[in-house]
């Protein structure tokens, strides 16, 4: 399954992908992922416009933690690319915009989940 998303603030375009490492390695090369990843996040440029975004890979929608971990890389990736300092002064930015990225995200992986 794959999203995408238009960051509000600086309009990056951010996509989701959840499924297996074969469904990742076809959708962006040179991720080096293995076996053992369950989560990834990275910066990928569209080769038709030349167009700098980020990819989250999520391995299968049920890994909440994961995702979560992989929004921290994102935030700061994010920020780094505009400028925005990733420190301690900032930190309450970071984590409204951490959460922002959470809610985004679960509310797609969340859909068909059985609950217990």
């Amino acid at each position: 399954m794959k999203y995408k998303f238009i960051c509000p603030i600086f309009e990056d375009e951010i996509c989701l992908l959840i499924g297996g490492k074969s469904e990742a390695d076809k959708f962006c090369s040179g991720l080096e992922l293995t076996n053992n990843h369950r989560g990834k996040c990275t910066e990928i440029k569209d080769k038709s416009d030349d167009t700098m975004g980020y990819l989250v890979w999520i391995k299968e929608p049920q890994l909440y933690q994961i995702m979560v971990h992989e929004t921290v890389h994102l935030v700061r990736l994010i920020f780094n690319a505009h400028g925005v300092p990733f420190n301690s002064e900032n930190d309450e930015i970071i984590a409204y915009y951490q959460n922002y990225w959470v809610r985004k995200f679960w509310h797609v992986m969340s859909k068909g989940l059985k609950t217990v």
